[in-house]
């Protein structure tokens, strides 16, 4: 079974919105144009199924529950669920603690500190070019934070399986 992840950024009060029409702001599939429009604009971040390779270059393979890296991917509590979705929010506070976070972060030294928990994971040796795509994406993770952070915006995940 294959788990996708995307992150999406709200103002706060729109969280008072059903699950499934939040869902329907972070559409699994959408068109090209909206897709990139919306992830340019820090909007949306798309983790794809590689959510759980983020989460190892996050972690490390620790177990800490009490790290912020912990909850894939930054924590959260659960706003609902429907039968093939979860939906977690970040308030503000905690897209605030995960944005502070990731930009303490060293993010070419944390993939580079754990590449042999990223190999199990990604179920294979990590290639040279592989690591800096997740360089990359942990680039991506950390402007996404920081945009909504610096727009006092609340972070819905939506985890599709």
């Amino acid at each position: 079974m294959s788990v996708t992840f995307r992150l999406r950024r709200f103002r706060p009060e729109e969280l008072n919105t059903p699950v499934e029409d939040l869902l329907e702001m972070i559409p699994l599939k959408s068109s090209e144009e909206d897709f990139a429009r919306e992830t340019q604009s820090l909007e949306l971040l798309d983790l794809g199924s590689e959510w759980d390779i983020v989460h190892a270059a996050l972690t490390g393979g620790d177990g800490d529950t009490g790290s912020i890296a912990y909850q894939p991917v930054m924590g959260g509590a659960l706003l609902g669920r429907t039968e093939r979705e979860i939906v977690v929010r970040l308030t503000p506070d905690q897209v605030r603690a995960a944005a502070d976070f990731t930009a303490a972060l060293d993010r070419r030294e944390q993939v580079g500190r754990h590449l042999d928990v990223l190999a199990d994971v990604h179920g294979g040796e990590i290639s040279e070019r592989f690591a800096a795509h997740l360089v990359d994406v942990l680039n991506s993770l950390c402007d996404f934070y920081a945009a909504a952070a610096a727009h006092g915006d609340a972070v819905v995940k939506a985890i599709y399986s």
